[in-house]
């Protein structure tokens, strides 16, 4: 009986030890993984579109989302031309990055939501569809309005199929829309299926003409926008525009103010060096400047001449206004 004893011993403090460095590992990953990172004196953000490359990167945008204090966020699936463009047109890899931002939704779900993309020359585009459903997918992310992925009117009778899938399923589709080109068709499909929850990013590609924007709001009421410009060049000029025509924006907030959802769309890559830590939570907290400060700067408008921040106008829109963009119009999409 000694001998157990003393054999016992040490096992229980090993047993211990081991104990501990879970516990540790646990606490470590629910300070970064959770929402206990946030802050709960702020909004809780949910950020409707943003695209990642692969997993890589995960703990580290999940460490941005506590900093500028967004809860939750999609992720839009994409072809790797959007990661990638090497100057051809395609619509490539979809399906493994499909499988990055269901993998990612399943580890994380109280971080993340997963949109599968679907290519639109696929003949079989409904089983793809509800395959990702039985995966976990929360929605779904379309490319075909977007002018370098068009191939064939978005009212043409081979979309319409997986568009009343999407109505019948109740899920919210991010439908980028070029309607500098494609309003008409836009149209078209929007009233053959009024109740499909349409997410129509970068202000529906109309910031330039926001009379146009008005117009679609008051046509179309399951239709939704988010406030992301997308690329960095595309960005800056919104920002700019925004700034120069502040009034214009501010009384189309006013007039709408449930149903403009928070989206950043940085687009997370692998291997571009500038797009670190630091760059993507500039970013994102630039876009949470615009909406709400009366004046602010961002490393993306600077005087070309000295390099020097150029100060902007922001939209400073009031605490229940930016409590529906931020969280509650996005509830209401996802009927949470």
């Amino acid at each position: 009986m000694k001998n157990i004893k003393k054999f016992r011993r040490p096992i229980c403090g090993i047993c211990l030890v081991a104990i501990a460095a879970i516990f540790v590992a646990f606490v470590a990953t629910r300070s970064s993984d959770s929402l206990s990172g946030l802050d709960q004196g702020d909004y809780m953000i949910v950020d409707v579109h943003e695209n990642i490359e692969s997993q890589d990167g995960i703990k580290e945008l999940i460490s941005v989302m506590n900093t500028v204090n967004i809860a939750k966020m999609v992720l839009a699936a994409a072809p790797e031309e959007i990661f990638d463009y090497i100057g051809e047109k395609g619509f490539t890899e979809y399906e493994d990055n499909n499988d990055t931002v269901l993998s990612v939704a399943k580890k994380y779900p109280d971080r993340f939501y997963a949109f599968c993309t679907i290519d639109p020359n696929d003949s079989s585009k409904v089983t793809t569809a509800m395959n990702c459903v039985a995966e976990g997918a929360d929605g779904f992310k379309l490319y075909n309005g977007h002018s370098f992925f068009y191939e064939y009117p978005l009212d043409d009778d081979r979309m319409l199929g997986l568009y009343n899938y999407i109505q019948e399923k109740g899920m919210p589709v991010i439908f980028h829309v070029n309607t500098g080109y494609y309003i008409d068709q836009f149209k078209n499909v929007m009233t053959l299926y009024p109740d499909m929850k349409v997410i129509c990013p970068h202000f529906c590609l109309s910031s330039k003409n926001p009379t146009q924007l008005a117009e679609l709001f008051a046509q179309f009421p399951n239709l939704y926008v988010d406030i992301s410009f997308g690329y960095k060049d595309y960005l800056e000029s919104g920002l700019i525009r925004i700034s120069d025509n502040i009034d214009v924006f501010k009384q189309l907030f006013a007039q709408y103010p449930d149903r403009f959802l928070f989206g950043t769309v940085a687009v997370v890559e692998d291997d571009d060096a500038e797009k670190d830590s630091e760059w993507i939570t500039d970013t994102y907290q630039t876009y949470r400047d615009m909406l709400e400060k009366d004046t602010y700067t961002t490393f993306y408008v600077v005087d070309e001449t000295t390099g020097e921040e150029i100060q902007l106008k922001g939209l400073a829109l009031d605490a229940a206004t930016l409590e529906k963009i931020y969280e509650t119009n996005w509830a209401t999409v996802m009927m949470e």
